[in-house]
């Protein structure tokens, strides 16, 4: 008898979703929550949508009007999105939203994550500003350690939360209130998103097609040779619970990975249009960004 040899899903092919409803404003990232088997996209112009499909995309009321939104995350029971002058909002599934105050001012919110080891939330965008808060709703400015440096990018692992932006800086925190600046190896190159798998491995992804593997989330190496992007920004990253990375940028281009290091081109539906955020998981892809485009991969 001969064992069976399983490999992680892998997409390879990509196809476009007739109607994202976003019309042609920007997405610039998706969220999907398995307990309740729901897909939520956010972008510009004040727009949301959820699905349990990834075909069929119902609109959703956001209430920050013409004001973009740039990130989403979901922790203790409740979903936080933040945008453009520094707006934040909560929701308990996805569909019903309240705004709260942010503490940012007109300032950009550009990402949020929630620390499970931390018990915190923890929200970051421009001129450096991070705040955080114990249920989404209170909110209280911190030091992030960036001084006036954009943060582009946030995620918490089950021990460590890391924090990204330009210029190549790149933060850690284990308790969400003190940051310290670590050596990220992208030089003065821009780092756009950060992932982890479930056992604490990281990569982060950034201008110039740099990406950057850790084990530990403070002591990082560049990918090398490269990525496979050239010159191309990559903008968004995510990693299956099985163990396959993806990644998406500008010039449509997006890449599949078992180990972080080597990188395959994938023909990802977006011809020369900017990606801004992916999702995979052990069954599917998505890919999502400009103009309201949405691809999959099953």
């Amino acid at each position: 008898m001969h064992a069976t040899l399983t490999f992680p899903f892998t997409p390879v092919t990509w196809n476009t979703v007739s109607d994202s409803s976003f019309s042609l404003s920007n997405i610039n990232a998706i969220h999907y929550l398995s307990s309740s088997d729901q897909y939520v996209i956010v972008g510009n112009n004040g727009k949301i949508a959820t699905s349990v499909d990834t075909q069929t995309w119902v609109p959703r009321f956001s209430g920050f009007n013409e004001n973009s939104i740039f990130a989403i995350g979901y922790g203790n029971n409740q979903y936080v999105i933040g945008g453009s002058s520094g707006k934040i909002s909560t929701s308990p599934d996805g569909i019903n939203w309240t705004p709260r105050s942010s503490g940012f001012g007109a300032t950009p919110i550009l990402a949020v994550t929630y620390s499970p080891s931390a018990s915190l939330w923890i929200a970051a965008g421009g001129a450096g500003k991070l705040a955080t808060s114990i249920d989404g709703i209170d909110w209280v400015l911190r030091t992030s350690s960036f001084g006036t440096t954009y943060i582009n990018g946030l995620w918490a692992s089950n021990s460590i939360i890391v924090a990204v932006g330009y210029d190549g800086k790149l933060a850690t925190s284990t308790n969400g209130t003190t940051w310290t600046q670590r050596t990220s190896s992208f030089g003065a190159s821009s780092i756009f998103a950060v992932k982890s798998t479930p056992g604490g491995n990281f990569v982060a992804v950034g201008e110039a097609g740099k990406i950057a593997a850790s084990n530990n989330g403070t002591t990082w190496t560049q990918t090398f040779p490269t990525s496979s992007f050239g010159a191309s920004t990559i903008r968004a990253v995510d990693v299956s619970p099985d163990g396959t990375y993806i990644a998406g940028g500008a010039s449509g281009k997006l890449a599949t990975s078992f180990d972080a290091t080597t990188w395959i081109q994938r023909t990802s539906g977006f011809g020369t249009s900017i990606i801004n955020g992916v999702y995979i998981d052990n069954n599917n892809g998505l890919a999502v960004g400009q103009s309201g485009r949405i691809t999959y991969s099953v």
